[in-house]
C-alpha cells in the first residue's frame, strides 16, 4: 500500500492539500498489484505516472500503456478511432447492465444513438428543466432543515439521493411508481454496477453466468416493471398529444436518427434511461460530495461562495447560472482532484505509434483523468486545492486535453453541461443556507469504487443552518426558491 497523505495540509497562501494518496516509487509486484487494485486502485499509480508523458509496463496477461500527454489523449480518444477500440473488460462490465445504453454500444448503433440523443442536451433543451432542478434542491433544502440541528448526515449519500431526485423529475414527468422503491432498486444496482468479474477478466464468453451478477435479477425486475409502464404511459401520451415532449422520456420517445429517421427500440430507450440515471447520478453526486468537504477545508473559498449565492439569491436560473462564477470554478476544481471517472480504456487493434513509443497490437491503452488532473508536467501545484485555476481568465489556458473529468471527444457524456450546471446551483443553495463542518474523528479518504471515486467509509458531516451557533441557538433562515 502506498504511502499516505491523510490530512488536509495548509500552505502559506490559505490554499490546502486534500487526501490523496502519494505515489508509489516504484511499480508493485504482481501480488502487491492484484491486493492494492482490489482494495483501492488509487494507491497504484507510482511516481512515473505523474511525471511522464507515457508509462509503459503490464500485467502477466495484458501490456498497458498510461497515457498522459494531451496530444496523445487527442490521438486516443477523438482522431484516431478506428485504431483505440474501447477495451474488452469495459465493454463486458458495461454492457452486461446496459447492453444498448450510449456507454456500452459501438460502431452503427452507437452513432446512430449519438445523433438521436443530442438535441435533448441543447442549451435550450436544459434550460426547460430548471423547475425540476429547482423543485428538487427545495426537496433537499426543505428535508434537512426539518432536522434536528447538530444532525451527522452521510453527504455521499445524500447527494445520491438529490441527484437521483433531479433524474426522476427529468425523466419521468409524470412520475414512475413507488418513489422509494425505484430509490432502493437504484441504490442496490449501483452497488453492484461496475464490479469486475473474474470471469470478465479471463475472457469467458458473455452466455456463462457471472456469480457477482446473480443479484441484479431479483433487485432490477421490480424497477423493469414500472419502467415498462412508464413508458406505455408515455407512448399514449404521445399519441394524444404528439408535441407532449415535457420530460427526458417523452423526448426519447420522440426522437427520430436526423439521417434516418428511425426511432429508438424499446430496448434502447430502456437501457438508455438506465444509463442516464446511474451516469448522471454518480457524477453529480461525486461532484457536490467532494466540494462540500473541500469548502469546509478552506474558509476563504467558502465565504466566496455564500457571498457569490447571496448576492444571486433571487436571480433567474439562467442569470444564477452564469453568474455563480466562484461556485462553479469550485465544482471544477472539486471534479479535477476528484474526477467520477477513473480511467477511460482502449484497446490498440493494430501497431501504431504514440509519443515516439511503439504500441504493439493488443496494448491495454489507459488514459486516466486521475492522473492527468495531477501530472506535474501540465498543472502548477496540482495537489493543491486552488479553484482559482478555474477563474474566467486562468481557465483559458488549461490544456485542453489535460482536463477530463467528464471524458472526451465524441464519447464525451452528453449530460455533462447538466451535469455541472446542477451541481453549481445545488452546491451555492446548500451552502446559503448551511454549515456543514466534519464530524469528530472523520477520516476522510479517497477510494475507488465501481469505476468510481468516493470517501471511503462515506463523509459524514455536521448538518447547522446558517446563521446558528455551535451552541444550537438559532435565528430564521432565509429561504429563497431557486426560479
Amino acid at each position: 500500500m502506498g504511502k499516505h497523505s491523510s490530512a488536509p495540509m495548509q500552505s502559506p497562501a490559505g490554499r490546502f492539500q486534500p487526501p490523496m494518496p502519494l505515489p508509489q516509487a516504484q511499480p508493485l509486484g504482481v501480488f502487491a498489484l492484484v491486493r492494492t487494485l482490489r482494495s483501492n486502485a488509487l494507491e497504484c499509480w507510482t511516481k512515473a505516472h505523474f511525471e511522464q508523458a507515457i508509462v509503459l509496463g503490464g500485467f502477466p496477461f495484458a501490456q498497458v500503456a498510461v497515457v498522459s500527454d494531451p496530444r496523445s489523449v487527442r490521438q486516443i480518444l477523438v482522431e484516431d478511432q478506428s485504431t483505440f477500440r474501447k477495451s474488452t473488460i469495459e465493454r463486458r462490465v458495461l454492457s452486461a447492465r446496459l447492453r444498448n445504453g450510449l456507454v456500452s454500444v459501438d460502431g452503427d448503433q452507437w452513432q446512430r444513438l449519438r445523433r438521436t440523443l443530442a438535441p435533448m442536451f441543447a442549451r435550450k433543451t436544459m434550460a426547460g428543466f430548471a423547475p425540476q432542478i429547482g423543485g428538487a434542491t427545495e426537496a433537499l433544502i426543505e428535508r434537512w432543515q426539518n432536522l434536528p440541528e447538530g444532525t451527522v448526515i452521510e453527504i455521499k449519500t445524500e447527494m445520491l439521493r438529490y441527484a437521483l431526485e433531479v433524474l426522476l423529475r427529468c425523466i419521468f414527468a409524470e412520475g414512475i411508481g413507488d418513489p422509494e422503491a425505484v430509490r432502493t432498486a437504484t441504490t442496490r444496482f449501483y452497488s453492484t454496477c461496475g464490479t469486475l468479474d473474474p470471469f470478465d477478466v479471463i475472457g469467458l464468453p458473455d452466455f456463462v453466468p457471472r456469480l457477482t451478477r446473480l443479484r441484479e435479477g431479483p433487485i432490477m425486475r421490480a424497477f423493469d416493471d414500472e419502467l415498462k409502464k412508464a413508458i406505455a404511459e408515455r407512448r399514449r401520451s404521445l399519441a394524444v398529444s404528439p408535441n407532449a415532449t415535457h420530460d427526458m422520456l417523452g423526448a426519447m420517445l420522440a426522437a427520430r436518427d436526423p439521417d434516418t429517421g428511425a426511432s429508438m427500440t424499446e430496448a434502447e430507450v430502456k437501457d438508455n434511461v438506465l444509463t442516464f440515471i446511474f451516469g448522471g447520478q454518480e457524477t453529480t453526486s461525486s461532484a457536490l460530495t467532494w466540494a462540500i468537504y473541500l469548502l469546509s477545508q478552506s474558509p476563504e473559498w467558502r465565504e466566496r461562495v455564500i457571498e457569490e449565492s447571496r448576492r444571486l439569491a433571487d436571480a433567474s436560473w439562467q442569470t444564477a447560472v452564469e453568474g455563480l462564477v466562484q461556485t462553479r470554478a469550485v465544482v471544477e476544481e472539486a471534479l479535477r482532484i476528484y474526477p467520477p471517472i477513473i480511467a477511460i480504456t482502449r484497446t490498440a487493434i493494430r501497431d501504431t505509434e504514440i509519443a515516439g513509443n511503439l504500441i504493439k497490437r493488443g496494448t491495454l491503452v489507459v488514459v486516466s483523468p486521475y492522473v492527468l488532473h495531477h501530472h506535474r508536467l501540465l498543472w502548477r501545484d496540482p495537489d493543491l486545492f486552488d479553484p482559482a485555476r478555474f477563474s474566467p481568465n486562468a481557465s483559458e489556458k488549461i490544456e485542453r486535453y489535460s482536463y477530463l473529468p467528464f471524458g472526451v471527444g465524441p464519447r464525451m457524456c452528453v449530460g455533462a453541461a447538466l451535469s455541472l450546471q446542477e451541481a453549481t446551483l445545488a452546491l451555492a443553495s446548500i451552502m446559503r443556507r448551511f454549515q456543514l463542518d466534519l464530524a469528530p474523528g472523520q477520516n476522510v479518504w479517497p477510494v475507488q469504487s465501481n469505476f468510481t471515486l468516493r470517501p471511503r467509509g462515506g463523509l459524514h458531516m455536521i448538518l447547522r443552518r446558517r446563521g446558528t451557533s455551535a451552541r444550537g441557538s438559532s435565528r430564521p433562515t432565509d429561504i429563497v426558491a431557486n426560479k
